[in-house]
């Protein structure tokens, strides 16, 4: 798991006054959650939060500078406006480097247009693994290389080949991906039927 600096302050209060003043000083509000208490109350640069994320992901320990201290810390949730997709308002987590963590880890398919250009479909079932290992050994994602697979094949769980430090909890019986043979459905040109409408001419009618 990459580990960065992100800088970050306290912040005196929370609530929706709180959050607008934050959101005109281009800073997202945040906390660090600490055992047997409520949570630091953090404010964070916007651009610096959302370039950190944007690169690294959240699977990132981030070496959070607050003041003079330096805490390691994994993301613990972040909220996303479900228009923009911005992120605002994330959550921390205090870890040690050596601490066995649990984590959900995106699997990422490389090397697609292969199957693209034979033809084929790769039909994704899975889009991410639960793993368990320390805290810098934890990926960023998991590389799926689909131009090592060929047309029929099924890929599980199981068949996925990681560092012996890392232990996948997901169950292997489960499918991630197969490829699948380009069928075009047939386009349907057949029209519904319907009684045809009987003019009549008005000089049949005097």
């Amino acid at each position: 798991m990459k580990t960065v600096s992100l800088n970050a302050n306290i912040r005196e209060t929370a609530g929706n006054k709180q959050v607008r003043k934050l959101k005109k000083e281009a800073m997202i509000p945040g906390v660090l959650y600490v055992k047997g208490s409520q949570g630091r109350l953090l404010k964070l640069d916007y651009t610096e939060l959302h370039a950190t994320i944007d690169k690294y992901g959240d699977n990132v320990v981030v070496q959070l500078k607050v003041g003079n201290e330096e805490v390691p810390a994994i993301v613990k949730e972040v909220q996303r406006d479900p228009v923009s997709h911005k992120i605002v308002h994330i959550d921390f987590q205090p870890v040690s480097l050596h601490e066995i963590i649990h984590a959900e880890v995106p699997i990422v398919v490389i090397n697609g247009d292969r199957a693209e250009k034979n033809g084929w479909v790769i039909n994704r079932q899975l889009g991410q693994l639960e793993i368990e290992g320390e805290v810098e050994s934890i990926p960023r994602s998991i590389n799926i290389d689909a131009s090592k697979l060929k047309l029929g094949d099924v890929l599980k769980v199981a068949d996925l080949e990681i560092s012996q430090e890392l232990s996948i909890l997901t169950a292997p019986e489960d499918v991630i991906l197969s490829i699948k043979q380009f069928k075009e459905e047939p386009i349907d040109l057949i029209f519904p039927q319907t009684e045809p409408e009987i003019i009549q001419d008005s000089k049949d009618n005097k």
